[in-house]
């Protein structure tokens, strides 16, 4: 029976189910469903392929004795590899698990950089007065996108909020800006 070869391979549920989250344990439950159902029709099955006689074949049949032949040297040919992948499979896992392992780092890296953003802005809001004790000076300080103090910081007005402060466009363009003078006004005072 093919059941030796099965339990050979057979699957780690609990290991498999501890590295799940639970959100994934109907999914997981389906898959052991299907393997079950899988490994007991596979098991009922024979380990080796079924002998035929290709002899009495061809006495029965001696018209198609040539075709008995290629189909017998065909059916000798077949291995069936139980336990071994192939070259090209085993390349094109390797290389998922090459992409996975690295978007995976990306993943950790972003979550580590969102760590430090978070304990920014917690040690910005813990060192904050309270909400009742707000004032405008405050607002430019904590809300700096919403209330700006031209005051204080380096940004061009834009009320329209069209973007003006988003690139140093709008600096290197009116960096030499002068009022221009008009040639009939006389400045002699």
């Amino acid at each position: 029976m093919a059941a030796k070869r099965v339990a050979t391979s057979s699957i780690n549920w609990a290991k498999l189910g501890d590295r799940l989250i639970p959100e994934h344990a109907s999914e997981l439950a389906r898959l052991k469903g299907q393997n079950t159902t899988f490994s007991a029709a596979v098991a009922q099955l024979p380990a080796d392929l079924p002998k035929f006689d290709f002899a009495a074949l061809k006495k029965a049949m001696p018209t198609h004795s040539a075709l008995i032949d290629s189909l017998q040297k065909q059916y000798e040919a077949v291995k069936i590899p139980y336990g071994e992948i192939p070259v090209e499979h085993n390349k094109e896992i390797e290389s998922w698990l090459s992409f996975n392992k690295e978007r995976v780092d990306l993943h950790d890296m972003k979550v580590a950089d969102g760590i430090e953003e978070a304990k920014k802005v917690e040690a910005k809001w813990s060192s904050a007065p309270p909400v009742e004790h707000f004032d405008r000076q405050h607002f430019s300080e904590y809300f700096p996108a919403h209330f700006y103090d031209l005051r204080y910081q380096a940004r061009v007005p834009d009320p329209c909020n069209i973007g003006l402060n988003e690139s140093g466009e709008i600096e290197k363009r009116f960096a030499d800006y002068k009022v221009l003078r008009r040639a009939d006004k006389v400045d002699d005072h």
